[in-house]
């Protein structure tokens, strides 16, 4: 019986010291990283300066396309100019709106110049003789009516009825006398200042139909907007182009306008500023590196990748073989002024409001409070409490223990 107590004993023993072993080799030591290395790589692609999708705002069939230098066809591929005919849609219907516009224009001006211009002696001498003859005949009637009104009331030899037809004849002729004399003084006086200003407001009105009809009538030819190369071809002659729902032509691309989309991880955000961080462009297509300034950069941190974008303008004269799409680098120089470093998240304990690390120091783990700062995707930054190449302890929270010694296989990964 003791011999079996004493091997059961012996086996506990071995397993306790196997589970210890065990827990033991679950701490491992990292390095804290400088946040800044003295040489950062940064990687990307070459974006066009411009890109756009050329169309029509008017709609209409495309009659006419435009042609290079050789007279082929513009395609894909092909260089064009700024101003350079890229295609052309069927101009009648914007001509016969311009002509009408014309017209009308013509018109309001002609109303404007008669009513601006000085009234005629021949209108006026024909204004006064139609004043005169119905006064003759004003007269002439008021004699009638007396006569006729004394042989009705006193000889009694003809009825009233055509003492009646008499006086309705007088009255009428001299209702005519007196608009014959408005029309007179009217065009003694002029034209008002309402009249004028109306007759004003309709040439202008004209002048506008018509320069927006001469505005559509021009841009029923789509010239390039800067020089570029066409990188897709979407219509062709005889197809039908609209603005609304805008339908897209040609998609120009400029090529010798070029600038290097760069990516670096957040925690280099502080230290690249637009006109000031200078870099070194590296790619197969280039004769020799670039030595570049960065031109602007991106206030927007990438929140899946944890990356930050910045752009380096290319200059035309010296981008070599490089094209929209070129995979780059770009070597920054950076340096080492900064005492933040970068741990992995599992190397820092955190109590409530309190951050610790377990320092690996003269053979034992020492707990270190410390500052952090941002998170970032590959760890966390610490701002203050450790210097660059210091080692921590990573494990288990119940296996780090202050002042605790470090396991021999610890120290030999240290050495």
């Amino acid at each position: 019986m003791n011999t079996t107590r004493a091997t059961l004993l012996c086996l506990l023993t071995f397993a306790a010291a196997s589970s210890a072993a065990e827990d033991h080799k679950a701490l491992s030591i990292v390095t804290a990283r400088p946040m800044r290395s003295g040489e950062v790589i940064a990687t990307g692609r070459l974006v066009p300066m411009y890109r756009t999708l050329i169309g029509s705002r008017l709609a209409a069939h495309i009659v006419d396309w435009g042609k290079n230098d050789d007279g082929q066809p513009l395609d894909v591929g092909m260089a064009v100019k700024a101003g350079q005919k890229l295609f052309a849609i069927d101009p009648s219907t914007f001509q016969a709106q311009v002509d009408s516009a014309r017209a009308r224009l013509a018109s309001a001006e002609a109303a404007l110049e008669n009513l601006r211009a000085p009234t005629r002696k021949e209108r006026l001498d024909v204004l006064r003789a139609a004043i005169a003859e119905l006064d003759a005949r004003i007269k002439d009637r008021q004699r009638d009516e007396e006569r006729f009104r004394r042989l009705v009331e006193v000889d009694q030899t003809m009825p009233v009825k055509r003492l009646e037809e008499v006086q309705l004849e007088l009255d009428l002729l001299k209702t005519q006398r007196t608009a014959a004399q408005a029309r007179l003084d009217e065009a003694l006086a002029g034209p008002t200042r309402t009249e004028i200003a109306l007759a004003e407001a309709q040439v202008k009105e004209a002048q506008t139909l018509l320069a927006s009809a001469e505005l559509n009538l021009r841009d029923t030819v789509i010239v390039a907007p800067f020089d570029a190369v066409i990188t897709r071809r979407m219509k062709s002659l005889g197809d039908y182009v609209a603005g609304a729902p805008f339908v897209e032509v040609l998609e120009l691309t400029t090529v010798d306008r070029l600038e290097a989309e760069l990516s670096l991880p957040e925690a280099y955000a502080p230290y690249v500023t637009a006109g000031d961080t200078r870099l070194t462009l590296r790619s197969p297509l280039l004769d020799r590196d670039l030595p570049l300034t960065v031109s602007r950069v991106i206030p927007e941190i990438d929140a899946r990748q944890g990356t930050f974008a910045f752009r380096v303008a290319i200059p035309p004269e010296r981008r070599g073989g490089l094209v929209p799409g070129t995979f780059v680098t770009a070597v920054m120089a950076l340096d080492n002024r900064t005492e933040s470093v970068i741990l992995p998240q599992k190397a820092v304990l955190v109590d409530s409001d309190t951050a610790s690390v377990m320092v690996a120091a003269e053979g034992k783990m020492v707990r270190r409070r410390v500052e952090l700062g941002d998170r970032l995707t590959e760890g966390v930054i610490v701002k203050s409490g450790l210097k660059p190449g210091e080692n921590i302890v990573v494990g288990p929270p119940e296996l780090l223990k202050d002042g605790a010694p470090l396991p021999k296989y610890l120290l030999m990964e240290k050495k």
